[in-house]
């Protein structure tokens, strides 16, 4: 029964978009007739709760745009802007007098806001998952996974040049599903995808491909505009292994501080060996804090006892990031008799993050010896 309703969502998916629009449309209408009433014919005109009670009616149709369409994190905000503003000019013309910020702070917008800028920086896919999953694959059965295209090559390189951007992403998920040497080129090609989200999904499925043409296109995506696919190549670049090991220790050394970041990373994540730890160890002392907090974690997680003097080193750098990480790789990698006094030193770092960070460590290899 479950199948059948999810197919027919899925059939009909054109329609409960136009349905959704139309819905959102209604309830701001809805919000702002009642508006009027309230300003200009209730009983209650005048009164002081109405400053609370009008703002959160609009709430209802900003939250449900928020989470259907994530993308447009900002127009939605530039949106909730506006409208507080238009609110405070419109009540202060029917002679309704009261501070900007009395609206900001009880109504409950500024909580709307924040809650579309998570949803911006945020994948929305995670926002979408469950739904999304049920409606696109529903109807398929357990032991096959066909996309819309049905494997269709051609139709699904034809879908990568959609105006359309949620036809791009189908595409570049049909690629991943298809094993085929083909798929690598095209999926290189969408690095350049106008879309961080068919970028990410791009970059995600280079690195499921194992192949040697996917390294140096994965290395550039480590220097994007979208933090989220430079994480995702890092994590690519790490599920490649070996093939990919040389370059990431050349990225070690690039230029830009997030090619040397995301190398780091896919480092540190990799299956691959890693022929020296020297290249690694040159980044503690990199101009970036960045690029040394993830060459501590990296060496935390990849190093060994003979690199322990160097970590102690990194407990007394200025960036209180750094000695943090600093003084949970001495925790995996140090024998106690020589980390304990460094980490008990740290105890009295200026930086209460740091000070906890120690005695959090204290306690863990203490209690170990117990």
């Amino acid at each position: 029964m479950l199948e059948k309703i999810l197919s027919m969502i899925h059939r009909h998916r054109g329609y409960i978009e136009t349905g959704k629009i139309l819905f959102i449309a209604l309830l701001a209408l809805l919000a702002l007739f009642v508006s009027i009433y309230v300003l200009w014919e209730s009983p209650w005109t005048g009164f002081r709760f109405i400053y609370v009670f009008i703002p959160h009616l609009y709430l209802i149709p900003i939250v449900l745009l928020a989470l259907w369409y994530p993308k447009s994190g900002l127009r939605l905000l530039g949106v909730i802007l506006l409208s507080i503003v238009a609110f405070w000019i419109f009540s202060d013309i029917f002679g309704y007098q009261f501070s900007i910020a009395f609206v900001m702070l009880y109504t409950g917008l500024d909580l709307a806001t924040i809650m579309v800028l998570l949803l911006y920086v945020k994948d929305r896919r995670l926002v979408e998952a469950v739904i999304s999953d049920l409606i696109e694959r529903g109807g398929r059965n357990k032991d096959e996974k066909v996309s819309k295209f049905g494997g269709d090559f051609d139709a699904i390189i034809t879908a990568l040049g959609s105006g359309d951007e949620h036809e791009r992403e189908d595409a570049v998920e049909a690629l991943s599903e298809l094993s085929d040497p083909r798929i690598v080129l095209p999926l290189i090609r969408t690095l350049t995808d106008e879309s961080p989200f068919v970028r990410r999904m791009a970059v995600e499925a280079l690195g499921k491909t194992g192949s040697l043409k996917a390294v140096q296109p994965l290395m550039r995506a480590l220097a994007d505009d979208d933090r989220y696919v430079r994480e995702a190549a890092a994590e690519s670049l790490g599920r490649l292994g070996e093939v990919a090991i040389p370059d990431l220790v050349r990225g070690v050394q690039e230029k830009d501080w997030r090619i040397r970041v995301g190398s780091l990373i896919a480092l540190r994540v990799s299956s691959g060996v890693i022929p020296t730890l020297d290249p690694i160890l040159e980044r503690l002392y990199d101009e970036s804090p960045y690029v040394r907090r993830e060459a501590v974690k990296t060496l935390g997680r990849i190093g060994n006892s003979l690199i322990v003097p160097y970590i102690i080193q990194a407990t007394k750098d200025q960036d209180a990031g750094v000695r943090i990480r600093a003084i949970t790789a001495l925790g995996k990698i140090g024998e106690r008799e020589e980390v304990i006094p460094v980490i008990s030193r740290c105890m009295n770092d200026p930086n209460s993050a740091v000070r906890v960070r120690a005695r959090e460590e204290l306690e863990k290899l203490r209690g170990e010896s117990n």
